[in-house]
């Protein structure tokens, strides 16, 4: 089959992995291609060809429309152009104009509708019916989808984690001798780390453990003020962006999601995949469809900074615990393999 994967970028973010899982595994039966609106800095391998063209983001609201309209004409010519088996976009930036060049288009809904933008929500009622399909990540995405715009035409597609690629590069080297908690992540309000650094700065664990934190973002500046004003420049550490993470998860003492909202997180997948016992906050959509509580980790109530104090120390302290979480790990994630989840594409067309 003739298939098309359509995204802004593939710089960074958990929908650009998930669309470099899935044309990897479909490269070897299937022509691919990925279409971007913004070919630069591609930061995750492929499978197929790129088809860039070249209508970059616009910040202003009238910039996003106008791209919506513009690339929206350019996908009607190149669907038009190859005739596609399948059609399937992610994030809004490409779903909208996607619908609107054609409606097979199965588009894909990667966070909880309540984070959504703002100006996104009324665009959502008017082009989204018109989708072959609606593949949200997690089943509680799909419910909430349903509950508020009364969609029919939905289903619930998970991402995908590679577990045998996971494992090679979970072996390589990391600079880091001492034992440390890892959280991932971009450096921004979404992903809670203001309400880790508190809830880490009143653990007993950090008199033995380092909390590394990998990622970038806007975030930078007031996490590391945080840090300084609890004294614990030398137990937390900013790392900033690594190119294998996989390598950190696998020597990491446990994982640490401590996200306000997530849509079907890929880094605690990831997490899973190097046997690293997990804590996560239970935030409305994603990590309750991953962790199943005390067997392969902990669910923490949502921004309860205190409760994941308590937790972070429980599973320090509990080597026996720690042991029977990561024991259980990877096999809690097999039916999220690149091939299964591939094959759950497919079969929406």
């Amino acid at each position: 089959m003739k298939i098309v994967f359509v995204i802004d970028s593939l710089k960074s973010g958990g929908a650009e992995r998930t669309v470099s899982n899935i044309s990897l595994a479909l490269q070897d039966k299937h022509e691919v291609d990925i279409v971007l609106f913004n070919a630069k800095d591609i930061g995750y391998p492929y499978g197929g060809q790129i088809i860039d063209l070249a209508i970059p983001s616009l910040p202003s609201l009238w910039g996003k429309l106008f791209n919506i309209i513009r690339r929206s004409i350019a996908l009607r010519k190149l669907y038009k152009k190859k005739q596609y088996d399948g059609i399937f976009t992610f994030m809004e930036a490409a779903g909208f104009p996607s619908v609107l060049a054609s409606r097979e288009t199965i588009v894909s809904v990667h966070d909880n509708p309540k984070s959504l933008p703002a100006n996104y929500l009324p665009v959502y009622p008017y082009l989204y019916p018109r989708a072959k399909k609606i593949a949200a990540c997690a089943q509680a995405i799909e419910n909430k989808l349903y509950d508020r715009f009364g969609f029919t035409n939905l289903t619930t597609v998970y991402n995908a984690v590679d577990v045998n690629k996971a494992i090679v590069l979970s072996a390589e080297l990391i600079d880091e001798d001492s034992p440390f908690i890892l959280a991932v992540g971009r450096l921004a309000p979404q992903k809670g780390f203001d309400m880790l650094i508190d809830a880490f700065a009143k653990t007993q664990a950090k008199a033995d453990l380092k909390l590394i934190i990998l990622g970038e973002g806007e975030d930078r500046v007031a996490l590391q003020k945080s840090i300084d004003a609890y004294g614990l420049a030398d137990r937390i550490i900013l790392k900033g962006n690594v190119d294998n993470p996989f390598a950190y998860y696998s020597r990491a003492e446990f994982f640490v999601l401590s996200s306000r909202h997530e849509g079907f997180p890929n880094i605690l997948i990831e997490a899973l995949a190097c046997e690293c016992p997990c804590i996560a906050f239970d935030c409305e959509t994603g990590p309750n469809e991953i962790i199943q509580q005390g067997v392969n980790g902990l669910l923490v109530p949502a921004e309860d900074v205190p409760a994941l104090t308590f937790e972070i120390d429980l599973l320090f302290t509990n080597t026996a615990m720690r042991k029977d979480l990561s024991a259980k790990a990877r096999e809690s994630i097999q039916h999220l393999s690149p091939q299964q989840i591939a094959s759950d594409w497919l079969a929406l067309i």
